[in-house]
């Protein structure tokens, strides 16, 4: 792939990130993946299309309800052919505890026609869960 291809992808991502991550509009998510996407960070049976995609990310969300003023950046990308590996850093206050958190994120996303069509990804969840504790 061109130096163009690798940018173009790498800005997709970032854009995905801005749009669907920081802005919360899961609406937005057939902007960025194929219909018959595959989310492999998804543990459910089901992690194949928009519609699964749309579950995961609204499960994420509930699930992370009790963090506030998060910001999110994206720390370094690379590219090679039709994969764009990210990584991410997240932090927040906990509400609960007022305690400030910071979570580590590594994605992989392989590109098909300026789309994800497939995404794998690691959050230090451990480390979160260890700056949570007491």
């Amino acid at each position: 792939m061109s130096q163009t291809g690798s940018r173009r992808n790498k800005a997709l991502i970032a854009s995905f990130v801005d749009v669907v991550w920081r802005r919360g509009q899961i609406a937005e998510l057939a902007t960025y993946w194929t219909a018959d996407c595959v989310n492999h960070a998804d543990p459910a049976a089901d992690n194949r299309g928009l519609a699964a995609l749309r579950r995961y990310h609204e499960q994420f969300g509930q699930a992370f309800a009790g963090f506030t003023s998060p910001v999110i950046e994206i720390q370094q990308q690379i590219a090679e052919g039709d994969r764009v590996a990210t990584q991410l850093v997240t932090r927040a206050t906990h509400a609960a505890s007022g305690r400030a958190v910071t979570l580590q994120t590594v994605r992989i996303d392989r590109m098909e026609n300026g789309k994800i069509a497939e995404h794998w990804s690691v959050a230090d969840m451990a480390g979160l869960m260890r700056q949570l504790e007491g």
